[in-house]
């Protein structure tokens, strides 16, 4: 069968999602999907099978990936919690196999982009929905359309607004509370008048449309910003969406200790978080959102050209995918994709946005989107 070998690491939410997708839009002949926990991968094979039909046949659930198998893969996807990324690249650099993940830790891209110093092989972080495709869009405001200030805002937020009584959050959990709390702690890249600088998490809140509310949140990394003041943008800045509320609550947590670089602390937060049943999220009852604007504009003269691009994407009631599973998986296999395809690749390091055909990037999400429908 022609077409490319994918390796998947992690089965979990985002991992099915991309194995999923890999098998319907990326032209995969064979992905490896390996997920360390016994049940997560025998309950990944069984969703998997009933998903794809007899296509399932395509995927492999193996309980380890030797080094042999890393060689012949043409690409190696981690959909691994962000604290295994700086080892799995290290595994994909020796085995000189091309490496992307779903990023969204400043602390681990900046140890990969150390580690990718001294290779030809593509490591590739942060190709998740934000970061991933909202940069992608990013960028090509600023070098297709010419814009030089650029905002972006995006959240995954329940379809329906909960009751604010058993729910103040005004939100579900679509992936790990761990990662939550990294984004909401640290500080943000931003670049204001043409120099990049940063601000520190939830430090502003602003209204956005009529529902939303959007803070600055850090799961972006400082050198997706650097690139993006290097093409000419002179003001960036990117916040997280939630419905009105949400932010007031989480700000109090930092009142009492957390989000400030306790890992104790934090991980009390985290286990907080998960214990909540008003928080969880339930495929067969709830459905969520993905709202992403990127918005770019131009002034010349006393005329402001500007440029907006807006997705909202819902769950999908057919396979129970939820919408965040689906454009997280989305950003990285349509990178996965563009480089298996031979349409261009980094030597070594790079963030997405720097080295894919944005254009064609944006298509494919169109694709997917047609398909959704």
């Amino acid at each position: 069968m022609d077409g490319h070998n994918y390796i998947v690491f992690g089965a979990g939410r985002q991992g099915l999602a991309a194995l999923y997708d890999l098998v319907i839009h990326c032209d995969a002949a064979r992905v490896i999907a390996f997920e360390p926990d016994a049940r997560r991968r025998k309950a990944a094979a069984a969703r998997t099978a009933k998903l794809l039909g007899k296509r399932a046949r395509r995927v492999e659930f193996p309980a380890s990936v030797s080094d042999a198998e890393l060689k012949r893969a043409d690409v190696v996807l981690s959909c691994a919690p962000y604290s295994k990324n700086l080892a799995l690249t290290e595994r994909a650099v020796a085995a000189g196999v091309a490496f992307c993940d779903l990023g969204g830790n400043p602390v681990v891209v900046a140890a990969q982009e150390k580690l990718a110093r001294k290779t030809e092989t593509a490591v590739v972080p942060d190709c998740g929905v934000s970061p991933g495709l909202s940069n992608i869009l990013a960028v090509h405001c600023a070098k297709v359309l010419g814009c030089d200030t650029v905002r972006v805002r995006c959240g995954g937020l329940p379809l329906v607004r909960p009751d604010p009584r058993t729910n103040p959050l005004g939100y579900k959990l679509v992936f790990s509370s761990a990662g939550l709390i990294s984004e909401y702690s640290g500080q943000v890249p931003v670049i204001v008048k043409g120099k990049c600088t940063s601000v520190a998490a939830l430090s502003v809140v602003e209204r956005f449309e009529d529902a939303f509310e959007s803070s600055p949140t850090s799961n972006n990394s400082p050198q997706i910003v650097a690139y993006l003041r290097s093409i000419g943008v002179r003001d960036y800045d990117y916040m997280t969406l939630r419905y009105e509320g949400h932010w007031d609550q989480v700000r109090g947590w930092k009142v009492l200790g957390y989000l400030q670089g306790d890992a104790a602390r934090d991980a009390e937060l985290a286990r907080a978080l998960e214990a909540d049943e008003a928080l969880h999220y339930d495929p067969a009852r709830d459905a969520d959102r993905l709202v992403l604007s990127v918005r770019g504009s131009r002034k010349a003269s006393s005329l402001e050209h500007g440029f907006s691009y807006r997705l909202d994407v819902p769950a999908d009631r057919k396979t129970r995918l939820t919408a965040m599973e689906l454009t997280t998986s989305w950003g990285i296999t349509i990178v996965a994709h563009h480089m298996a395809q031979g349409r261009g690749a980094p030597r070594g390091f790079s963030t997405p946005e720097r080295f894919v055909d944005t254009a064609w990037v944006i298509a494919e999400v169109e694709r997917r989107l047609v398909a959704l429908a």
